[in-house]
Formats: structure tokens, sequence, C-alpha cells
């Protein structure tokens, strides 16, 4: 077994749910739910790779080109 490193950067999608906000809310109004996001994607994180990760930079913003 090998340890790999997988780096620099990433593109992730998720849903979750912020309570007020919705497809039709401004990005400046999402961006007002940065802890509630990245807990939710931290405790993702956590399940995928018990073995640890680093997130050296955190961006996000309200995905209006969800695939299926």
């Amino acid at each position: 077994m090998i340890r790999v490193q997988i780096a620099p950067e990433m593109e992730c999608k998720m849903e979750v749910d912020l309570g007020d906000i919705d497809v039709t809310s401004r990005d400046y109004d999402v961006q007002r739910h940065k802890k509630e996001v990245y807990e939710a994607f931290s405790r993702r994180l956590e399940k995928a790779f018990p073995e640890g990760f680093e997130i050296s930079e955190f961006e996000f913003g309200l995905d209006k080109g969800w695939h299926k």
C-alpha cells in the first residue's frame, strides 16, 4: 500500500440546506453562510479521508450549472 497526495486544486459539488437560500438567491447571500458550508464539506471529507486532509483555500458559490 502507498500513500498519495491529491493536489493542488479540486472542484467539488455538494448539496447543502441553508434554510433561506435557494437557486434564485444572490451569490452574496450564499457567501454569508461560509461557516455552514465549510462545516458540511469538512464532515464529508472526514468520512472520505479518515487518514486526514488539509484545506489551504476554501472558495464557494451558488452552482447554477448543476450536472446530473
